[in-house]
Parts: C-alpha cells; sequence; structure tokens
C-alpha cells in the first residue's frame, strides 16, 4: 500500500501540472479571461485524468510514479492490459477511492493483496524488484 500511496502522490504533482496547463490554454483560448466552471468541466478534467492512466498502463503498465517505485501493473497472466481492461480499471479505481479510500482498503482483507479495482479488473500491481531497469543494473 504504501508504494501504491507514494506512486499515486508523485503522479497527482503531474496531473496537477496537466490540469494547470490544459486550464490556462481553455481559459486564454476559449474563454477571453473568463472563470471557467461547471460540470463540462469537471468532465474535462475527469478525461484527462482518464487519459493519463489508461496511456501509461497500456504503453508501459507503469505511470512516472510508479516506474520511480518500482511497481507495474499487470494483468493476472502477467501482461500488458489492453485499452478496454485499462479503462475498465480507471473506472474502477475511481469507484474505489470514492468511499473514503475503502477499495484500496480492500487489499488487506484478501489473501493475494488485490484491491477492489484489481480484482474488477483481472489486474494486479506487482513490485519489480531492486534494479528491475536496465540503467540500474550496468
Amino acid at each position: 500500500m504504501l508504494r501504491r500511496s507514494a506512486a499515486m502522490m508523485y503522479d497527482a504533482f503531474l496531473i496537477v501540472a496537466i490540469w494547470m496547463t490544459s486550464t490556462t490554454l481553455l481559459v486564454a483560448l476559449m474563454s477571453d479571461g473568463a472563470e471557467i466552471k461547471g460540470i463540462l468541466f469537471q468532465l474535462f478534467l475527469y478525461a484527462e485524468l482518464a487519459s493519463f492512466y489508461v496511456y501509461f498502463w497500456r504503453a508501459t503498465g507503469q505511470t512516472l510514479g510508479m516506474q520511480v517505485w518500482k511497481i507495474q501493473t499487470l494483468t493476472r497472466e502477467g501482461e500488458l492490459l489492453g485499452y478496454r481492461g485499462c479503462t475498465v480499471r480507471f473506472l474502477a479505481a475511481t469507484v474505489s477511492v470514492l468511499p473514503a479510500g475503502l477499495g484500496f482498503l480492500w487489499m488487506y482483507f484478501n489473501k493475494e493483496r488485490l484491491t477492489l479495482h484489481d480484482l474488477v479488473s483481472n489486474s494486479r500491481v506487482v513490485y519489480l524488484g531492486n534494479n528491475p531497469y536496465r540503467s540500474e543494473r550496468d
């Protein structure tokens, strides 16, 4: 849980930077400097968040935060998730975090240490070991 939480915190800094950039562009280009608010704006930010996670989980199984903490999201068979699996995982993770993070806490009651969104998306997060990257071995 510590590695997952640390990776999410690391990713949060990246996501906030992305949101700041996109919001600045929206304000500058589309609203003549007026405040942007409302459900459409919130959905836009949520879509950016989804795109961030789906892209990285599909491409390498790791966000930048996950790379730093040496964890990776894989299917139960040890392969990268497809777009559908990534999307299901993201939506399930959204539900997992909403009720005070109870979906994440599920890992303490699961023998395999799987969270609720791991179970729903048929995926798991694995620790890659002390020196999983080539640059660390050379």
